[in-house]
């Protein structure tokens, strides 16, 4: 007897391939292995798809499904699925939902309600580390360490990821003090780009800008919204229009798949290897999430600051990773007048001072990542503990 048995229900018919949710309308499909996988410890040995469940003891049951929070909560439940979550007690809805942190809690209880499943049937594995084992607007919210376990995953099995070994590296003959990569549009990359070009060092670093290819409209809203404005002081609104018609415009380093969302191509290794620290903008910087772009940068053994959310930093160093304030100048950045801190830190910091630093000091700490990351357990039977737990 399994102590829980886990469900899936709209899924392809592919004997050949692995399990692949079928997601409504024109949404991509989406494979197990890609969700949960990777997780430490995982097994399909307690999977069924729900036509089965005859088959099955009492223990619990949890029926699968994806959502995309926050672009979309569209579920499509057979009526098999809605007649078990309504009748059966031992069955409950577990919604993935950890490619972002952002929730659509009052969407997510729409849509339910829409299916008329029982609020107390349903449960969300996410990555928002403030819903942890919380119930917001009628649902239970579990938080799962997604990003960490993908990564990990993914570089040490694809095939031409970006990685630099301790013997690759060479920190004596970088030519530049930063790397700071910068793709899709999100309102802190903007301000930090505007930083950068007004602090006067942005030929000291390796900066890519709104890659592969943005739109025009969506660019400019973002950039002239209040999420972007508020971050930089009111005495400069006027030049930074002009900065952004002028100068803001996209940068590029080496070539990207317009297809794919993740660039773990090893075409950026060598920006890596000719520069000394990284900036990173990840995904959100109010929230505290940390996703590839933290990882890349600890797997070719640079120096990093996250622009953002300071809470990043802790959350890191609680996993038991080495941080690295201190050069950088600052202890967090989350507006216009702290990133010009920062800058000014790095740019009267000579180069070769840099470098010496960096091989007196930090060596040790930055072999230390790269080692705590490819040993690193994100365990599968702690999160099914945890969903046993909040359920019953």
């Amino acid at each position: 007897m399994s102590n829980c048995y886990f469900l899936v229900d709209n899924i392809l018919q592919s004997p050949y391939s692995g399990i692949t949710f079928d997601l409504p309308g024109e949404k991509n499909h989406r494979p197990l292995d890609l969700i949960l996988g990777h997780f430490d410890g995982f097994t399909y040995e307690n999977f069924y798809h729900v036509n089965q469940i005859e088959l099955l003891d009492d223990a619990p049951k949890y029926i699968l499904n994806v959502i995309h929070m926050p672009e979309w909560v569209d579920i499509e439940p057979s009526a098999k699925t809605i007649e078990l979550l309504k009748n059966d007690p031992t069955v409950f809805y577990c919604l993935i939902s950890v490619t972002e942190c952002r929730l659509r809690t009052a969407q997510l209880r729409a849509e339910i309600d829409k299916h008329g499943i029982p609020y107390s049937k349903v449960l969300v594995l996410c990555c928002d580390v403030e819903a942890h084992n919380k119930t917001l607007d009628g649902i239970k919210y579990i938080t799962v360490n997604y990003w960490e376990s993908v990564s990990i995953h993914q570089h040490k099995t694809l095939p031409n990821v970006a990685i630099t070994t301790p013997q690759e590296l060479d920190i004596d003959n970088a030519s530049k003090k930063f790397l700071c990569l910068n793709r899709n549009i999100k309102p802190h990359r903007i301000w930090l780009m505007y930083s950068l070009l007004k602090s006067g060092i942005y030929d000291q670093g390796h900066v890519s800008y709104n890659l592969p290819a943005i739109d025009k409209t969506e660019y400019n809203e973002c950039a002239k919204s209040i999420h972007t404005i508020k971050r930089i002081p009111q005495q400069l609104h006027a030049d930074y229009k002009m900065t952004l018609l002028r100068e803001m415009y996209t940068r590029k380093l080496d070539e990207l798949d317009k297809q794919q969302v993740i660039n773990y191509g090893d075409s950026i290794k060598q920006y890596y290897n000719d520069s000394l620290l990284s900036v990173i903008t990840e995904s959100d910087s109010t929230k505290n999430f940390i996703t590839e772009k933290t990882y890349k940068a600890i797997m070719n053994l640079h120096p990093f600051f996250i622009i953002g959310n300071p809470e990043q930093h802790s959350l890191l160093r609680a996993r038991g990773y080495e941080t690295f304030e201190d050069l950088f100048g600052v202890d967090c950045v989350v507006d216009y007048t702290q990133a010009m801190q920062m800058w000014k830190h790095i740019n009267n910091t000579d180069i070769d001072i840099l470098k010496r630093q960096i091989k007196e000091k930090y060596i040790d700490k930055l072999l230390h990542n790269q080692r705590l990351f490819l040993s690193r357990k994100v365990s599968w039977n702690k999160i099914v503990e945890n969903i046993i737990e909040i359920t019953h």
